[in-house]
């Protein structure tokens, strides 16, 4: 079964992504920040990571930090418009680049076209 893992900060968000992939069928683990999921995952790597930095309080640290598992594991990432570290996301590696706001329903279709063809 494919496991996509989510991290963010936005903790409304993310429960409610959560919720809509389960009732999709779709295996879900939720954390706070990136650096949280990577560590919790250990060797099972998941089918698709989603990084929400939009309201990262170390957005660089962040992408840093995934941009060393792009070659492992697809990642997504999820940003605000006024993102800081906006070029830095450029050229990493990083599956696809989204930016909020986001309708939530395409984003769920993304996602289940991704793991099924992954």
């Amino acid at each position: 079964m494919a496991q996509v893992i989510l991290a963010g900060k936005d903790w409304q968000a993310r429960a409610l992504l959560r919720a809509q992939l389960i009732e999709e069928g779709v295996e879900v683990e939720a954390y706070t920040t990136a650096a949280e999921a990577l560590v919790e995952m250990g060797d099972l790597l998941p089918s698709l990571l989603i990084a929400d930095l939009a309201e990262s309080e170390d957005p660089t640290g962040e992408i840093e930090e995934l941009a060393k598992w792009t070659r492992q594991i697809p990642i997504w990432i999820v940003a605000g418009r006024n993102l800081i570290a906006g070029k830095a996301l450029r050229g990493r590696g990083f599956e696809m680049i989204l930016y909020r706001p986001i309708d939530l329903g395409e984003l769920v279709e993304q996602i289940k076209r991704r793991i099924e063809g992954a």
